[in-house]
């Protein structure tokens, strides 16, 4: 599955997300569905889940089709305004040079014990002094999710949250629906113990490749 690369452009147009509907309309041999507010939609059933979670955020134009919010093109939509309201974890989360702490922060601005407390919600413990170049790749994507619950952000997006925990235990699984809860929520999901988590589960075919 291959989209065309694009920077979105400035646009005056900005958008309140906590209560608007996110549309994705016949993008790709003829994908559709939608998220609504506050509410959890799971894509599953191909590797190509993954890839409309990039398209769903305006990372990536669609070959064909078009992505809304409530009825308003995505590409239309003041970018700075969107990602101040959308929260998106990769299965490897970005890292800069530094600690568990400094990473978690991002430059948000949180006092120290807002980042000891996500730090604590997303299962990392009493690791916040260690340093990027001694994490394992599960602390890396725990890191990913303890940025989401720093933020108060209307919309979040995970891509396979639990590609390298247990998504089978009741640990990550509880962790994720203290994440999720109130939120506005797109997961791709490749194992099913995910699905729990859905109130909408989308069924995402493997994709004819153009």
């Amino acid at each position: 599955m291959e989209f065309e690369p694009f920077e979105p452009g400035l646009r005056s147009l900005s958008v309140d997300l906590s209560e608007r509907t996110l549309r994705l309309e016949n993008v790709r041999d003829g994908v559709s569905f939608e998220v609504r507010p506050r509410r959890v939609t799971a894509l599953f059933g191909s590797d190509d889940a993954s890839n409309l979670l990039t398209v769903a955020l305006g990372l990536v134009r669609p070959e064909q089709g078009r992505v809304t919010v409530d009825g308003v093109d995505l590409d239309d939509l003041d970018p700075s305004a969107w990602w101040s309201e959308v929260a998106w974890v990769p299965q490897r989360p970005a890292l800069v040079a530094g600690t568990i702490a400094e990473n978690i922060r991002m430059g948000w601005s949180a006092t120290d014990a807002q980042v000891a407390e996500a730090a604590a919600a997303a299962g990392l413990g009493e690791m916040l002094d260690v340093l990027d170049d001694e994490w394992s790749d599960e602390q890396r994507q725990r890191v990913g999710l303890a940025r989401v619950f720093l933020r108060d952000s209307a919309v979040v997006v995970l891509d396979e949250p639990t590609a390298v925990l247990d998504a089978d235990g009741e640990p990550a699984l509880a962790m994720l629906r203290r994440l999720l809860a109130g939120r506005t929520a797109l997961l791709a999901a490749h194992r099913p113990a995910l699905l729990t988590l859905a109130d909408v589960v989308v069924a995402v075919p493997a994709l004819v490749p153009a």
